[in-house]
């Protein structure tokens, strides 16, 4: 499996605004979605899409935020503030 160019340029920019861990699973999910189009390389568009997918540490605390009194947990009466998210 190799990434295109341009699929590089774009994989190097998100590890550097989130993690290096998130942009190795992104290349696992890309060459999953490259496989599905008959591709030996993954391309931007696949990173795209797997982006689409998968939440990074970031994104997935503002859906959270977002989220907030809608939960399942909400009901129960576990809030947010007591969740360990260590």
């Amino acid at each position: 499996m190799t990434l295109t160019a341009d699929a590089l340029t774009v994989l190097t920019s998100m590890a550097q605004q989130t993690t290096l861990r998130y942009a190795l699973n992104l290349i696992a999910c890309g060459r999953v979605i490259a496989r599905k189009r008959k591709s030996e390389q993954v391309d931007v568009e696949d990173l795209r899409r797997a982006y689409t997918y998968f939440m990074d540490e970031k994104r997935s605390v503002q859906w959270l935020k977002e989220q907030q009194g809608s939960l399942v947990f909400d009901e129960a009466g576990v809030g947010a503030e007591e969740m360990d998210t260590d």
